[in-house]
């Protein structure tokens, strides 16, 4: 069965099985404009280590949204309206609502790292990750693994991308990182067994992504929460071209 078949019908399912039609309410059913209630979540963590998720600190944002309309909440926030509380409460909203919450990898990611650090749980049946259709599959297969890669074979602008892996690209010349680098693709090698060159641009990729993120986040925080940094341009591009990119695969 096709995967987008399959979300509909488990929609159909979800709301057909709430009790939230009164009795002199209109009822609307089980129509399409309900089944493609979609919202991209999406989270940053703090990560300056080269383990994509044992070395995650917290989660310092928490974006949702789609193409049109997207919002970000952050820990370090001084406005109510941006803290992870009022997100706790947006996400419940959503799901009272049936939407189905998408994006890249979050059930590996996103999902679990959502409730270990902030005790959100989203249902499997309001879930689903691009990551699970055919077309990312076949893009895997072929070794094109990063939302930018897949992004770029899809004609989906990532020029927020670019911009954060120039910044990164500062902390890889820093001699600490290197040095961590070179520590951690040791562990690497001895416990994965991948080529030391492989597991070295791996950890320093990943180390120096990482630092160039919290780095940017922190310039964020100091700004006030201004949509004009680096930071939150990032972070919202990613929601923005995760939504384009649901429904190129549909």
């Amino acid at each position: 069965m096709h995967w987008l078949s399959r979300m509909v019908l488990k929609a159909l399912v979800n709301y057909i099985s709430k009790p939230h039609i009164e009795k002199n309410e209109k009822k609307i059913g089980p129509t399409i404009p309900y089944v493609l209630m979609y919202r991209i979540i999406d989270i940053e963590t703090e990560n300056t280590g080269s383990d994509i998720l044992k070395d995650n600190k917290r989660i310092i944002s928490v974006q949702i949204g789609d193409a049109d309309k997207q919002e970000l909440y952050y820990d370090d926030a001084k406005d109510p309206q941006y803290t992870f509380a009022k997100a706790k409460k947006q996400i419940a909203s959503l799901l009272s609502q049936g939407n189905i919450f998408s994006g890249y990898n979050i059930l590996d990611f996103d999902v679990p790292l959502l409730k270990r650090f902030l005790g959100v749980e989203i249902p499997q049946s309001n879930l689903f990750d691009l990551c699970q259709t055919p077309r990312v599959t076949e893009f895997k297969n072929r070794r094109l693994f990063s939302l930018e890669q897949v992004c770029g074979e899809c004609g989906i602008e990532v020029t927020h991308k670019r911009k954060m892996n120039e910044k990164a690209e500062k902390y890889k010349n820093r001699q600490d990182i290197k040095d961590l680098a070179f520590t951690k693709a040791k562990e690497l090698v001895n416990n994965r067994g991948w080529s030391f060159d492989f597991s070295y641009d791996r950890a320093l990729n990943k180390i120096a992504g990482g630092n160039a993120i919290y780095d940017a986040y922190q310039e964020f925080v100091k700004s006030g929460g201004q949509k004009s940094t680096l930071f939150y341009e990032y972070a919202i591009g990613d929601v923005i071209c995760e939504y384009r990119l649901l429904k190129t695969l549909k």
